[in-house]
């Protein structure tokens, strides 16, 4: 249920790191190690735009700029990575990976490592390969796994709940059409 990436030739031009209205730990700390092995040019951190109003209680800054100057903290310069915040609606993993393409389409990139969670991967991954095809920009999924790993997830409340969700919005999608059946394997 989690898609692996095969062999890329040479470096991807880009890592995309799904994030929703934060970006894991987990996630990040890939995205670097992918940055820094020279298997990704560049990284692009996946925000959700959310208004002043919904964020949590007690946190008053633009969170895509505290991630900036984290990122910068670590030592990576601007030119790095980008911090894409988009605008959202339902279905929320189609919509983001429309803005996220758009935008990939915008920068001339022609190759993509796609990190996201754990068994979300697989529905988010059959997304962005659908929609990217029409642009002609090859997607290679890493999924992240941080609270369980792929080969016991089942020993895990998290693991299962994950799982169980996850497979059902995957069939979701299929069922609505937001993924094509001939891709969903």
């Amino acid at each position: 249920m989690a898609p692996e990436a095969g062999q890329i030739a040479g470096a991807a031009d880009v890592a995309v790191l799904e994030g929703t209205e934060f970006i894991d730990r987990g996630v990040v700390a890939k995205g670097l190690y992918l940055l820094s092995s020279g298997k990704a040019r560049r990284m692009i951190i996946v925000l959700h735009h959310i208004s002043p109003n919904h964020r949590p209680f007690a946190f008053d800054e633009d969170y895509s700029s505290a991630v900036r100057a984290e990122l910068r903290s670590l030592g990576l310069k601007d030119s790095a990575f980008t911090v894409l915040v988009v605008r959202i609606g339902n279905p929320i993993t189609l919509t983001s990976a429309r803005g996220v393409l758009e935008s990939l389409a915008r920068d001339r990139v022609k190759t993509a490592l796609l990190l996201s969670a754990g068994f979300h991967m697989r529905r988010s991954f059959l997304v962005y390969q659908h929609l990217s095809m029409p642009l002609d920009i090859k997607i290679y999924p890493v999924a992240c796994f941080n609270e369980y790993g792929p080969d016991n997830w089942w020993t895990e409340d998290n693991g299962i709940r994950d799982f169980a969700s996850e497979l059902v919005k995957l069939i979701y999608y299929m069922a609505k059409g937001y993924i094509p059946l001939k891709l969903s394997y």
